[in-house]
This record gives structure tokens, sequence and C-alpha cells, in this order.
């Protein structure tokens, strides 16, 4: 009786192990797809704005979090990624309007 449930419990945890790749796989998908599009928007600004060097920067680091997810899902380094993405982002807004308010054209 104890080596059937032991049994049991391998199986039910190598079923759980595969659903939970599976979700993290699918997870993992998502996330790709959305950062190639922000990094589409990032490459655009990079061309078009005043401050192109920010955006250049922003658009590698976005590169970089896509090449580290196409690695390994890592929930804890994936949301360091987008906070340190988000305050990139946010220095670079404020760039861009310090530059519109001091008669620079802005793109």
């Amino acid at each position: 009786m104890g080596k059937k449930r032991i049994v049991l419990i391998a199986e039910k945890l190598n079923k759980i192990m595969l659903i939970s790749n599976l979700k993290t796989q699918e997870l993992r998908v998502k996330l790709i797809t959305e950062l190639e599009s922000l990094f589409n928007y990032a490459a655009l600004m990079a061309k078009t704005a005043d401050n192109r060097d920010d955006w250049v920067r922003i658009a590698g680091y976005i590169a970089q979090t896509i090449n580290s997810l196409t690695k390994a899902y890592d929930e804890t380094r994936f949301n360091e990624d987008l906070q340190r993405l988000k305050e990139m982002i946010r220095r670079a807004k404020e760039k861009l309007a310090r530059q519109a308010g001091e008669g620079t054209p802005v793109a």
C-alpha cells in the first residue's frame, strides 16, 4: 500500500510539474510578444525622438530582457528588469518634455 501511494504521489508531482512548465512556457511566449511590440515602439522613438540615445538604450535593454526570457523565466529577475525599464522610460519621457518646454521640437 505504501509503495502504491509513493508512486501516485510521484505521478501527481510529475503532472503538476508538467502543467507548471506548460503554463510557464505560455507565459514566456506572451511576455516576449508584448516585449517585442514595446521594442518596436522604442526603436521607432530611437529613429525620431530628439533624445535618440536614451531610446536606443531602452530598445537595447528590452532586447536583453527578451533574450533573458528566451533562456529561462525568473520571475524576480523579470520584475526587476521591468522596474528598471519603467524608470528608463520615465526619465526619457521627462527629458523629452524638458526639451519640448525649451522650444526644441519633439518628434
